[in-house]
């Protein structure tokens, strides 16, 4: 089973959590090893635990956080990176532990305990929900970047809109109307994903840029890389999915795009005359990262994009049913026992449910009283439909405000 193909079931789940747990039991006891070692040889770094999101998929991966005193920058390793640094550490404690000096002479390039201050550093991250793209709707979104503590880095614009062949955004005015995604498998869909800028990026970051993974691809979409405060990334790309598959409905239903926002830390050297030794300054306020164990939930964001897609789909169905109504009443105030069909089409854009109500209506060829009861009917069909969809915006809104 691929990776798309377990996304979202309940047993996934549990199993990502289990794992999770498992990596956090194995990763703990390796961190009080490695930071034993850092003091003992005074290598001025300190190693956490931390909870990040993991790509494409709503559940955790733990990752290790490196920090140096010595230039106060920070890094992300991963489990595998960890394990292989652990292994390099070991040797050069042992050579401390015998009074072999040869660990003092390393080179920094091959030294576990040192990091390359010009490596790429992820500032922080957002998520936004796709679901609205099954529908058809656009999403405009100023998101928080957060980092791996949860810590607010700065502000993203997001924005995607469904386009034509011809790169031409749809619109309310195109009037197309997706009751249900599955109904776009087997069509062509495509749209324009824009990050215009972002805002308030911490002074001590420097080319910084944006990327993300999309679907089945495996490189990196990148913006171009911008310096300041408020970069202006003006970056638009169309993807595109021809034709639409269960599993790209899938994709949408049940993950987010998560966009790093990454750049080159600028090092902020220790002061000189600073005596302190490593399990000092571990012992102290110094350190950026003050909790064992950081926990960053995306999901806030998530939800909050598919609460207002859920409101405009609430909106547009009540717009359909008020236009279907309109439609009634002007064929009764003409004493008109038929309605036009391409008339009902339009409106309902020939969605299957939709076209149930629409072959009711127009059915309707009997007299008065009838008309009314069968009236009646199809507008209770029509409302009920709404109403569900308006059932599911207050879930999702309550599920929300849970988060906030």
């Amino acid at each position: 089973m691929s990776e798309l193909q377990q996304l979202g079931s309940g047993d996934d789940a549990q199993k990502g959590e289990e794992l999770l747990q498992e990596d956090i039991s194995t990763l703990g006891p390796m961190i009080g090893e490695v930071n034993a070692m850092s003091c003992a040889m005074d290598k001025k770094v300190k190693f956490d635990i931390v909870i990040m999101p993991e790509e494409g998929k709503r559940r955790k991966t733990a990752m290790v956080s490196m920090f140096s005193y010595l230039t106060s920058c920070s890094y992300l390793l991963t489990r595998e990176d960890f394990i292989s640094r652990k292994y390099k550490m070991e040797e050069m404690y042992q050579q401390f532990v015998e009074g072999d000096q040869s660990w003092e002479s390393v080179p920094a390039s091959e030294d576990p305990f040192v990091e390359d201050d010009n490596k790429e550093t992820t500032i922080g991250t957002v998520s936004i929900s796709l679901k609205s793209l099954g529908y058809l709707f656009e999403q405009e979104q100023t998101l928080t970047i957060t980092n791996y503590q949860g810590a607010a880095k700065g502000e993203l614009r997001v924005e995607y809109y469904p386009v034509k062949e011809d790169g031409a955004i749809i619109t309310e005015e195109d009037d197309i109307f997706v009751d249900d995604p599955d109904s776009l498998v087997g069509q062509p869909l495509r749209f324009s994903l824009k990050i215009p800028y972002g805002r308030g990026i911490p002074k001590r970051f420097e080319n910084v840029f944006c990327r993300y993974r999309y679907f089945l691809d495996t490189e990196y979409t990148t913006t171009g890389q911008v310096t300041g405060l408020n970069p202006d990334f003006s970056f638009s790309q169309t993807h595109s999915c021809t034709p639409v598959t269960d599993q790209f409905i899938d994709y949408l239903e049940k993950t987010s795009l998560v966009i790093e926002v990454v750049g080159t830390q600028i090092p902020t050297l220790m002061k000189a005359g600073d005596q302190r030794t490593t399990k000092q300054l571990m012992a102290s306020n110094f350190t950026v990262n003050q909790t064992p164990l950081a926990l960053m939930d995306p999901e806030k964001q998530v939800i909050m994009s598919e609460l207002d897609s859920t409101k405009r789909r609430a909106t547009k169905q009540q717009n359909k049913l008020i236009k279907v109504q309109e439609l009634i009443d002007a064929a009764m105030d003409d004493q008109s026992e038929t309605i036009s069909v391409a008339e009902l089409q339009k409106i309902l854009n020939s969605n299957a449910n939709s076209m149930g109500i629409a072959v009711a209506v127009f059915k309707m060829k009997v007299s008065k009283a009838k008309e009314d009861k069968n009236l009646f009917k199809t507008t209770a069909q029509a409302v009920k439909t709404n109403e569900d969809v308006q059932e599911h915006a207050g879930q999702t809104k309550s599920k929300a405000c849970n988060i906030l």
